[in-house]
């Protein structure tokens, strides 16, 4: 497949970081944009002053930003949620601008949020994961140790494949549906298959 750049996304659950690490272990450049966001917490000053200037009880003996207690604030919050959106999503946005800017080769992000924060523009080539709901609710209980009613949230607060596919239809991006319902070594066999397109 003849792309520079390949966005990954999907639902709670549907093995996002199984598909990434996959891709990693290849030696593919990769970043989680969870982490790139934790880690611009911590790194960037004016990011870190905007969000204790809006959630100042999420900071640290440090002066830094609490993560946990930041995702806890706005984890059921929608109001608090699309404050804490609009100070980092535009910084994330650059760092995927930057790092596709100066790479050669192949270079792969994954996050549950690409589609409604609208990088999927960025890239190349995205990659839905998708995964039966019951299936998702297993691994992320087991894995996470997460309550069904903490799954259940997040679960009816993140779009569904057919309206992220819509998204993509009304914008032309290419994408691909990877359903992973079975095991590791299956998705291992699906995401060679879509690389060797």
């Amino acid at each position: 497949m003849e792309m520079k750049s390949l966005g990954i996304t999907g639902n709670i659950g549907t093995g996002k970081s199984s598909v990434l690490n996959i891709l990693k272990n290849k030696g593919i450049k990769t970043f989680d944009l969870d982490n790139v966001a934790k880690n611009l917490y911590k790194s960037n000053i004016s990011i870190n002053k905007k969000v204790l200037d809006v959630f100042p009880s999420v900071s640290s003996i440090e002066n830094q930003i609490n993560t946990k207690k930041l995702g806890d604030l706005v984890f059921n919050d929608s109001d608090k949620l699309n404050k804490l959106q609009k100070i980092i999503w535009p910084e994330v946005e650059k760092f995927i601008k930057d790092e596709i800017d100066f790479s050669e080769d192949l270079i792969v992000f994954e996050g549950a949020v690409i589609i409604e924060a609208g990088w999927h523009k960025l890239f190349d080539h995205i990659w839905l994961i998708s995964t039966e709901v019951e299936l998702s609710k297993k691994r992320v209980m087991k894995q996470r140790n997460m309550s069904e009613e903490d799954f259940e949230i997040i679960q009816n607060n993140q779009l569904k494949i057919a309206k992220l596919i819509d998204t993509l239809k009304q914008y032309k991006k290419k994408y691909t549906v990877i359903k992973n319902n079975s095991n590791l070594d299956e998705l291992k066999i699906l995401v060679d298959k879509e690389l060797s397109y």
